[in-house]
């Protein structure tokens, strides 16, 4: 499959014509930063950490992550895997129960300080977003952040990169909009921007991402390649796969105001 720019099925055009996108709803990783580079390498640090906690050898790292499905071999994901979308309490609930690190009282808090710690895991665009964001500013569209990253965490990725001013609205896991696929951080950002979700194209790598946007009615579900979902998977539930978001402005050509 050609994934620049594919043409969405007839039934995701309204009968009277697409109707013109005014916003853009971005998820952040995988999507807008490189996940491999900053998230993997996390999750293989703290995994590294309650190892040695808990007196294993380094195999168990990549038994960890297998468990929760990443296969260490191939560097790939199932698209059920926590690790593509699981909050970090949701995902130190996860590996508290593993019986090897049951014993660990504070995974949480490990786990969140290694995943906030922006200089051993830097934060890796996978575009010039300042630039992506100035342009589609410029066109007059309003644009958000749903993610299921903390706020704090988010700021400071954003804050590091120099796009925190380019962004309209922010939807994290903790701003109390509901978690995906519920629609509620699709639909918090048009009541925050002034605009109907069939105005929003909504843009992820995830299955949960496009859930979210067919759950609130979006004028569009926009998958990109650049994340751990397999593409099988993403191809059959969006409007529009890319393989990043670097190709957006070009695939948006006739529908952006």
């Amino acid at each position: 499959m050609n994934a620049a720019a594919t043409r969405p099925p007839a039934s995701a055009w309204p009968p009277h014509g697409p109707t013109p996108i005014r916003a853009i709803l971005f998820d952040k990783d995988g999507t807008l930063f490189d996940f491999r580079r900053t998230w993997l390498a996390a999750y293989r640090g703290a995994a590294a950490e309650l190892a040695e906690l808990a007196g294993l050898r380094p195999w168990f790292v990549d038994a960890l992550l297998a468990r929760h499905g990443y296969d260490p071999a191939g560097g790939t994901f199932t698209a059920e895997s926590p690790l593509l979308w699981a909050t970090t309490h949701d995902l130190a609930a996860l590996w508290s129960a593993e019986p090897e690190l049951a014993a660990i009282g504070d995974v949480e808090r490990r786990l969140e300080r290694r995943f906030s710690d922006l200089d051993a895991y830097p934060p890796v665009p996978l575009t010039d977003l300042v630039g992506l964001f100035e342009r589609l500013r410029a066109r007059g569209l309003k644009l958000g952040i749903a993610t299921m990253d903390g706020t704090a965490a988010t700021e400071a990725t954003l804050v590091r990169v120099a796009a925190r001013e380019l962004v309209d609205f922010l939807a994290c896991c903790d701003g109390g909009h509901r978690r995906k696929p519920d629609p509620g951080m699709v639909l918090g950002f048009c009541a925050a921007v002034g605009v109907a979700p069939r105005e929003v194209a909504v843009v992820g790598d995830h299955l949960a991402d496009l859930a979210m946007a067919r759950a609130a009615g979006a004028g569009l579900a926009i998958a990109v390649l650049t994340g751990g979902c397999p593409a099988a998977a993403l191809e059959t539930e969006a409007d529009l796969v890319l393989r990043s978001v670097a190709e957006l402005e070009s695939a948006l050509a006739g529908r952006i105001i």
